[in-house]
């Protein structure tokens, strides 16, 4: 696969709502389209509003379970395309076994890394 162009970098910082809950040190994380592939356009844009409110929680990576709750945070979302969460999205996510929060493993690796000191850019071209 060749290794040019610009990686896809999300940042954080278009809704100043999330810059000021922002709890994760690191303002970019790794992102691959393709893991909405299987999602409706609707559903896509939730799922991803999802993984940008859990890298800027309190426990970066990391939401409640509680598909009531998961929707009250979705809210500031809705005027940009987001809906409420759906069983198809929330099957992306994973259920911690000790603490039940939901996480998405691929976010979760790169957080990890990230944290160990790899280089963020080396992440965007590993499958």
């Amino acid at each position: 696969m060749p290794q040019g162009g610009t990686p896809p970098m999300v940042p954080m910082w278009p809704q100043p709502h999330v810059r000021d809950a922002n709890q994760n040190p690191f303002p970019f994380f790794p992102f691959d389209p393709q893991w909405g592939d299987d999602l409706p356009a609707l559903e896509f844009e939730t799922f991803c509003a999802l993984l940008r409110l859990a890298w800027v929680s309190p426990r970066p990576c990391y939401l409640p379970a509680d598909s009531a709750l998961l929707n009250h945070m979705l809210e500031p979302y809705h005027a940009r395309g987001a809906g409420c969460v759906t069983e198809r999205v929330l099957s992306c996510f994973a259920v911690h076994p000790l603490t039940g929060l939901l996480y998405f493993p691929p976010q979760l690796r790169a957080l990890e890394r990230l944290v160990s000191g790899e280089n963020m850019y080396a992440l965007l071209w590993e499958k």
